[in-house]
């Protein structure tokens, strides 16, 4: 089956990778003259147009970053237009819920699917197929997309129609980064106390505050961690707005989760700061 992958970032590229890797004929695309050259995966074809790519496939998968990168894409509908009728796209991006819906609805105008599948696990999960997928669509597409999400999931949720899946992953993703910001914390505390951090997490992993928060939170807020924190911080910082933006149903339970995400946020600037200092 011949696809396309448009955003051949971080996520993007290991799921395209994937793909080819099992079976599929796939062509990544990307504006960025770095990320085209550094997809070098055998037997794939690599294209900067994203209108040409879409006319050249069935399956058009989309990983770009922000809402504005992918209304800017879609170009009003001229994507969904190249990809043509019977054609199904397939949104792994994180993005508002509303605005997945909304182009939903625009592509069924060009007898387009159109299926929003959160992903998580990283890219090391990705390329092994390893994936766990928050599916959102109509029942006829996500069948069509069910060849593609066998290869880079271990687990999928159909969770009703488009924008669920959009949910789920922020959902997903609000908890996760409300864990960082405890275990984070937690090790703050220990350091006051003067705890060795490594050896006081082997320990702690061993009990019940054993998590996957814990093994790699408190890497996030490092100062000589390697990556860069103020990319990080500015990633999660946009899912977290996104989740503001989710429909209020028990605040007292949103307030909480929200706080633990922007202390980790104040933690990943304040270590930022230190890195650049050199402290």
């Amino acid at each position: 089956m011949k696809v396309g992958f448009i955003g051949l970032g971080s996520m993007g590229a290991p799921i395209a990778r994937r793909l080819a890797r099992t079976g599929f004929d796939v062509i990544g695309c990307d504006i960025s003259p770095e990320m085209l050259e550094a997809f070098d995966e055998p037997d794939t074809q690599r294209s900067a147009d994203a209108m040409e790519t879409a006319r050249q496939t069935e399956l058009l998968g989309i990983c770009v970053r922000t809402d504005a990168q992918l209304e800017a894409l879609v170009d009003g509908g001229k994507l969904f237009e190249a990809l043509g009728e019977g054609g199904t796209v397939i949104l792994h991006s994180t993005v508002s819920p509303d605005l997945a819906r909304k182009l939903a609805a625009r592509a069924k105008n060009y007898g387009v699917g159109f299926v929003d599948v959160g992903v998580s696990g990283g890219g090391p999960a990705a390329i092994e197929g390893q994936l766990s997928l928050f599916v959102g669509g109509e029942d006829e597409d996500v069948a069509r997309a069910e060849p593609w999400l066998d290869a880079i999931g271990k687990a999928m949720a159909h969770l009703g129609p488009v924008g669920r899946g959009q949910e789920a992953k922020l959902l997903n993703n609000l908890i996760s980064i409300a864990n960082y910001g405890m275990s984070a914390a937690i090790m703050d505390v220990a350091a006051g106390l003067g705890f060795d951090q490594e050896q006081l997490t082997e320990a702690l992993a061993a009990g019940s505050a054993q998590s996957f928060a814990l093994r790699v939170g408190p890497g996030f807020v490092r100062p000589n961690s390697g990556m860069d924190q103020m990319d990080l911080h500015d990633l999660l910082k946009k899912d977290v707005e996104l989740c503001r933006d989710l429909p209020p149903t028990d605040p007292m339970a949103m307030d909480a989760l929200l706080a633990s995400c922007e202390a980790m946020l104040a933690r990943i600037r304040r270590a930022a700061e230190e890195a650049e200092a050199g402290t």
